[in-house]
């Protein structure tokens, strides 16, 4: 197609719609470089960036049957590539809140002692070495607890995943807490019957399959 340089991008993607798969090519060549730099201002991450341009032609191809010429095609591409941008910055911000979350919960489970009940500055820097701390288990433990309380899994799916009986997973989940508090200990003024009341009841609520 050598007259495809001064055919616009409209009728491009209208020749691909109708089976002409060499427009596409020409089409994501003149594109690609942009929507990369566009994604990666939105995500600052470059492969995350990589996906999102491929994810942003998945999506024009799916809507090549009703895509119309009216609407300029650059447009278009980069109205799915923001969109779909924005998609993963909510799924990431999610993601980001929920593990905060557990991080704090665990923080709190191990040092038997709520948020609200330490000083803001110590409770921030127990959070902040949770990663720290989990790094300093066993390879199992430090499984059984991100699943337990980053990913919300059932005793039974544990169990399932690493192969082993309930109990198994009951009693490492048991160590690696007792390990997190001894690590996390010095960190705040641990009342010791608080903190072993604590881990007794998330063992209670987690044992349950």
């Amino acid at each position: 197609m050598n007259d495809q340089p001064r055919i616009s991008d409209e009728r491009l993607f209208i020749r691909y719609a109708e089976g002409d798969r060499s427009a596409l090519r020409h089409l994501m060549e003149k594109h690609t470089p942009g929507l990369l730099r566009f994604c990666q201002g939105y995500l600052k991450d470059e492969a995350e960036a990589e996906d999102a341009v491929q994810e942003t032609f998945v999506r024009a191809i799916r809507s090549a049957a009703t895509y119309r010429a009216t609407h300029k095609f650059s447009t278009w591409l980069y109205a799915i590539a923001r969109n779909h941008c924005r998609d993963i910055l909510k799924v990431r911000s999610r993601r980001t809140a929920l593990r905060d979350e557990r991080r704090e919960y665990i923080a709190e489970t191990t040092m038997g002692a709520p948020a609200g009940d330490v000083s803001r500055a110590d409770h921030s820097l127990s959070v902040d070495t949770i990663e720290e701390a989990l790094r300093l288990l066993t390879a199992r433990e430090a499984e059984t607890i991100r699943l337990t309380f980053f990913e919300e899994w059932s005793t039974r799916q544990i169990a399932d995943l690493q192969k082993c009986s309930l109990s198994t997973v009951r009693v490492r989940r048991h160590h690696a807490l007792e390990k997190l508090r001894t690590l996390l200990a010095g960190r705040i003024d641990l009342d010791d019957r608080t903190a072993d009341a604590a881990i007794h009841e998330e063992e209670n609520r987690h044992g349950q399959v």
